[in-house]
């Protein structure tokens, strides 16, 4: 059975797509998938974040790492994931599943991208403080108000 996002991680995609297609980049990437949760204030990934590092200068910095391309996308419709963030998407979702969720929320796809050290967002969090390690459990736990 496939889960269903919540809604505050349906409109991080939506917001995802928006960003990925700001930077003229036809697949929405780990980095883009981030900068669209954190654009959702009330997103349990960001409560758990914002404990650990400045929400706004991270932005900054994903948004600054991110390649600009010289035209925009020619792409129609929804972007698709790149093969990255489709692998933590499917991640996420088993993550719900274990944990016994009806939906997929943010703290579960944000846990599933840090289990991709390499990335830009990874690098971004460790330059902004955070313990990788203790933020990806925290996220596993689920210590925090759900999401819509």
């Amino acid at each position: 059975m496939r889960l269903a996002f919540t809604d505050t991680m349906t409109a991080a995609v939506r917001h995802a797509d928006e960003e990925a297609r700001r930077l003229g980049q036809e697949l929405v990437g780990a980095e883009h998938l981030l900068l669209g949760i954190l654009d959702q204030k009330s997103a349990e990934a960001v409560r758990v974040l914002a404990s650990e590092v400045d929400v706004a200068q991270l932005r900054r910095v994903l948004g600054n790492k991110l390649p600009h391309a010289a035209e925009a996308t020619t792409v129609t419709g929804r972007l698709s994931f790149s093969p990255r963030t489709q692998k933590a998407i499917n991640s996420a979702i088993s993550q719900a599943q274990a944990a016994g969720e009806s939906k997929v929320s943010t703290r579960f796809v944000l846990a599933a991208l840090l289990e991709e050290p390499q990335l830009a967002l990874a690098e971004a969090l460790r330059a902004g403080g955070a313990d990788l390690d203790d933020l990806a459990r925290r996220l596993r736990d689920g210590a925090v108000e759900t999401e819509p």
